[in-house]
Order: C-alpha cells, then sequence, then structure tokens
C-alpha cells in the first residue's frame, strides 16, 4: 500500500472512533447552554481546560514517549519493556499527584473537589490504555474505544441533565464513567495487563522515555496552554459569565481541532514510518500542501456558517459568542501548522526544540492578554490566540529544516488567506444576503481547492465497499 493510501486509510479509521467524541461537546451546545448558566458552564470549561493542564505535567506526556518507542519495538519482548516502565512512571506519578492533591483541599476547598480528582486520574488511566493499543497498532479497538467513550458520555450526559436535574458535577461524573468503560474494553479487547510485569522495570529505559517525553509537555498541551491562560485572565479581568461565552466562542474551533487531532494521529504514524525515507522531502511537502489547502478551506466554509448555526445552537444569553469565533478559526490553521512541523522533533526524537518554540508562543499569549484584555475585553483572548499559533508555525518552520524541507505553494497560501480575510470582514456586516452569498462561494471554494483530495478519498473508500 502507498504512502499516500495508508494515511488516508488510518485517518478514516481514527476518524470513525474519534469524530463521535471529538464532535460531542460541540453536538451538546444546546443542551448545556440551555439548562446550564454562565456561572455553571464557566466553571465547567475552567475545570476541564484545567485537568488538560494537569495531565500531561503528571505523567510527563509519557504517552508519547510510549509510542514512539513502542512504534520502533522488535518483539512482545520489547513492548512489554516500555509499556511496563511507562505504567510504572505514571502510577508513580499518580499516587504522589494524589497525595499533594488530597493535602491542598484539606487548605482550599472548592465545588465538586473530590469527583474532580477522580476525574483526573481515570482520564490519565484512560489516556494511558488507548495510547498503548495505537503502539501497538491495534487501530480498531482504539476506535471502538472512542465510539465506547461516545455512547457513554453522551447517554450519562442526558440522563443526569434533563432526567436527574444536576449540574455541574453531571458533566464530571459522566466523563469519570467513559473513561471507566474504555479502560475496561481495551483491558478486555487487548489483554493490557499481560503487558505490564513489575519485574521488566528498568531506570535506563526510564530515564529514556521521560528524557523523549518531558519536553513534548508544552507541545501537546499547547492549544489548551494558550486557551488556559486566555481563561483564567479573562475570568481575573472580566469575571466567570466573560469566560462562559469565551468558552462557547471556542466550541466552534473545536470542530477544526477535531479534525485536526484525528489527522495528525495519522499523520504521526506516517511521519515517524517514512522518517528515514529517501523520498521523505516529496512526501512531507505534498502533505502539508493538501494540509493548507483543507484548513483554510475549512475555515472560509466556517466563518460562512458560523451566525446562521448559532442562532439555532446557542441560548440568548451566549448570543455575543459569535464575535469572538474568526481569530480563534485562523489560530487552528495555525495550530495545525505547527503541529505538522512538530513531527520532526518527534521523528528525530530530538524533542527539545517543540518544549522551546511552545514556551516562546505562550509567552506571548499571555504578554496581549495582559495588555489587551483590560482594554478590548474577550477579543483580545482570540486575537493572542491567532498570533501566539502564528509565531509558533514561523518558528518551527525555520527550525525544522534540519529534519526535513517542506515547499509550501506560496500561490495558494497567499490566494487562501487573502480570502479568509475578506470573508473575515463580510462576516462581521450584518446582512443576510451577503451571508448567503458567502456560504454559496465557501463551499464553492473548498471543493475548488480540493478537488483532487476528494477524488481519490472517495475512490479508496468505494473500493473497501465493493471489496467488503
Amino acid at each position: 500500500m502507498s504512502k499516500e493510501k495508508t494515511l488516508i486509510k488510518n485517518t478514516i479509521i481514527y476518524a470513525v472512533g474519534n469524530f463521535g467524541s471529538k464532535l460531542l461537546s460541540f453536538v451538546l451546545l444546546p443542551l448545556y447552554t440551555y439548562y446550564l448558566s454562565t456561572d455553571d458552564y464557566g466553571y465547567f470549561d475552567l475545570v476541564t481546560t484545567t485537568i488538560m493542564l494537569l495531565t500531561p505535567i503528571i505523567t510527563f506526556q509519557i504517552y508519547d514517549g510510549l509510542y514512539r518507542y513502542l512504534l520502533d519495538s522488535k518483539n512482545n519482548e520489547d513492548s512489554q519493556n516500555i509499556i511496563s516502565n511507562s505504567f510504572f512512571i505514571t502510577i508513580r506519578n499518580l499516587i504522589i499527584f494524589n497525595i499533594i492533591y488530597l493535602i491542598f483541599v484539606q487548605f482550599k476547598s472548592f465545588r465538586y473537589e473530590y469527583i474532580i480528582l477522580l476525574q483526573i486520574d481515570f482520564n490519565i488511566l484512560f489516556g494511558l490504555f488507548t495510547q498503548i493499543s495505537r503502539g501497538l497498532k491495534k487501530n480498531i479497538q482504539y476506535s471502538v474505544s472512542g465510539i465506547l467513550s461516545t455512547v457513554v458520555t453522551l447517554s450519562s450526559n442526558i440522563l443526569f441533565i434533563v432526567v436527574m436535574n444536576l449540574r455541574v458535577d453531571s458533566l464530571i461524573i459522566s466523563n469519570i464513567l467513559a473513561s471507566i468503560v474504555v479502560i475496561v474494553y481495551l483491558e478486555y479487547s487487548l489483554k493490557i495487563h499481560k503487558y505490564i510485569k513489575f519485574k521488566l522495570q528498568d531506570n535506563i529505559i526510564k530515564r529514556q522515555l521521560i528524557i523523549y517525553s518531558i519536553p513534548l509537555i508544552p507541545n501537546v498541551i499547547s492549544w489548551w496552554l494558550m486557551n488556559v491562560s486566555d481563561r483564567y485572565l479573562l475570568t481575573f479581568y472580566r469575571g466567570v459569565e466573560a469566560n462562559g461565552i469565551y468558552a462557547i466562542s471556542n466550541k466552534f474551533p473545536s470542530i477544526l481541532v477535531m479534525l485536526n487531532s484525528i489527522f495528525y494521529l495519522a499523520w504521526q504514524e506516517s511521519a515517524i514510518t517514512e522518517y528515514e525515507s529517501k523520498d521523505k522531502n516529496i512526501f512531507y511537502t505534498k502533505m502539508f500542501n493538501v494540509l493548507m489547502s483543507i484548513q483554510f478551506s475549512s475555515v472560509i466554509v466556517l466563518i460562512s456558517f458560523t451566525k446562521f448555526v448559532m442562532e439555532f445552537m446557542v441560548d440568548a444569553k451566549f448570543s455575543s459568542a459569535w464575535l469572538y469565533v474568526p481569530f480563534l478559526y485562523m489560530g487552528t490553521i495555525f495550530n495545525s501548522f505547527s503541529s505538522f512541523y512538530g513531527t520532526g522533533y518527534l521523528s528525530s526524537k530530538n524533542t527539545i526544540g517543540a518544549f522551546y518554540t511552545s514556551v516562546i508562543g505562550g509567552i506571548l499569549n499571555i504578554l496581549i492578554n495582559v495588555i489587551c484584555i483590560p482594554i478590548i475585553g474577550i477579543q483580545a483572548a482570540s486575537f493572542s490566540t491567532m498570533l501566539s499559533f502564528l509565531l509558533m508555525w514561523i518558528l518551527r518552520l525555520w527550525q525544522t529544516r534540519r529534519y526535513f524541507k517542506i515547499d509550501i505553494q506560496l500561490k495558494n497560501f497567499i490566494i487562501l488567506s487573502s480570502i479568509s480575510a475578506v470573508f473575515i470582514i463580510l462576516y462581521y456586516y450584518d446582512n443576510k444576503i451577503i451571508n448567503i452569498i458567502m456560504m454559496i462561494l465557501s463551499i464553492i471554494i473548498f471543493f475548488i481547492f480540493n478537488k483532487k483530495l476528494m477524488d481519490k478519498s472517495m475512490k479508496f473508500i468505494f473500493k473497501k465497499i465493493r471489496r467488503a
């Protein structure tokens, strides 16, 4: 199978398992905004983003080291060594964190502190088990676990919020239940306990995994790092309600983040396995230019439809959220570009570059927020996110030249970025006719710039259907 077909196949497999769970937070927007107050939703969003921030720090982001070295493992013994040492690093760190957390809440209590701890614990074990399944190339089981997570989260959210009339605690409990179900399923289907042996603990392997993984912490949480700083500073300067509105604004770019994360799972495997090949620059160049066309054209479509969709999906008390979406869309594009280039650090096992570029992007984000949020409010948060990811991508574009060389189609980049800028300007005009014209044009633009990819993908899918 060719490199492109392998990437398409893995992307489809990951999409089947991840699409539902990634889309879930968007689909449930009407439920959240109707039953929860802006204060409640703002608090839950802070809990979620804080957990996203804490997880890589607690685990040393050992998931990436586990995955990278599992792909290189030659036999079952190698796999057992990597999984065992990754597992015991994670458990040790979890025990230490639980002790610190329990001491902390004796002095500083907050809402739902104990079930939040349970969510952190099970989220981390969920991440470990799903990454083991990826590293073992059990992509089907990985996808099934995503479907199970979606079903459990959706059904329990409806039960707890609508039927039992619970509030923020229901969302946390739903996440815990989903994680437990996935852990049990992956243990049952893959017998993960057979790979974990206490006697295989090896300080040299542990050190190797930690040295590889720790510099990736800022890289992995870059999207959340940018948004977490936004959220805390918005809450500090403008209150929890402002953060609730900003959180709703972020749900719309999360559609693109969702698609990017699915592609990135497949791209990560392809980039690593093709890193030593002679024609890697040709392959990387081709894939980046395809990604660039998809990103810009998708944002053009999303910008055109956002206000229309918001009217039906978001309660009136969150209605101002539409103002802050466009720059978050653009931030998502530059985040996807920086993630694409970031595979150079993973493939070469030289991850310190990912650390520096992510930290620099984060510092710029915080500086813009501190200076501008008191002056222009929520819009400063969305603008800082865009500029921070743009800087991150530019730094990585320059820094990763030692690993590979990508020839960007400059003409397409200029055309698509210019069209995006025009659509953002028109977005702020309150004119329904202009909005309808934008919708029609955006779909035409999407098909023009992605025709070849769509043709290849459809042929691949129909071929698989006929064989089945």
